[in-house]
């Protein structure tokens, strides 16, 4: 039994050692939609932990969508962190304002680097756009990033990761098929692309 023990102690320590943070990219709007809770929130102060969290103290300026279980879980205006680089822990700034998106976990307010996480200060027209309101209403479409195509009536595809990612918000159409909705932002930026695509 202790020499199983021991087994067990060598591999999960060699797996944390070696394992590195990875995730697939997402575009906003998923995010958005596979969240529990989505807030704009000033960081006021860093909490080290003694364990595997990290928590930041952060006053909650609006909140975008929480499912009940995330209401609770962010009326103590903490949220908890992975403190080990290997399990994707992040780094705020504090009196830094950030757009959050998180899970909620024994009703506990977590983030991690898989979410989306972005300085208010920078997100786009179209993104603050998507988040107040046209991101909830694209939940059931899907958005394909990585030029990955799809023929799927219930999905986008982003052919220009990056402008899509500022600037897409994937909406039904009035066939019910997913579209990415027009936005001056987003032609302008996906014929730069493609130009200077074609001049390389």
């Amino acid at each position: 039994m202790l020499t199983r023990l021991l087994t067990l102690a060598l591999v999960a320590a060699s797996w944390q050692a070696t394992d590195a943070c990875s995730c697939m990219p997402e575009h906003p709007q998923s995010h958005f939609c596979n969240s529990d809770f989505v807030i704009v929130g000033r960081v006021q102060k860093l909490f080290n932990g003694s364990g595997f969290y990290d928590s930041y103290k952060v006053k909650i300026r609006n909140v975008f969508k929480a499912t009940p279980k995330a209401s609770l879980a962010l009326k103590s205006g903490r949220i908890l962190t992975p403190t080990p680089d290997s399990m994707c822990g992040v780094t705020l700034q504090p009196r830094e304002t950030y757009v959050i998106t998180g899970r909620v976990i024994h009703l506990q307010a977590h983030v991690n680097l898989c979410g989306y996480i972005n300085k208010w200060r920078e997100v786009t027209p179209r993104q603050r756009k998507g988040f107040r309101m046209l991101y909830r209403q694209g939940c059931t479409c899907k958005v394909h990033m990585n030029r990955r195509s799809s023929k799927s009536p219930n999905a986008c595809v982003a052919r220009f990761d990056d402008c899509y990612e500022r600037h897409g918000i994937c909406l039904n159409d009035r066939e019910r098929r997913c579209r990415w909705t027009r936005a001056p932002a987003l032609t302008r930026c996906v014929q730069k692309q493609h130009f200077n695509s074609t001049m390389t």
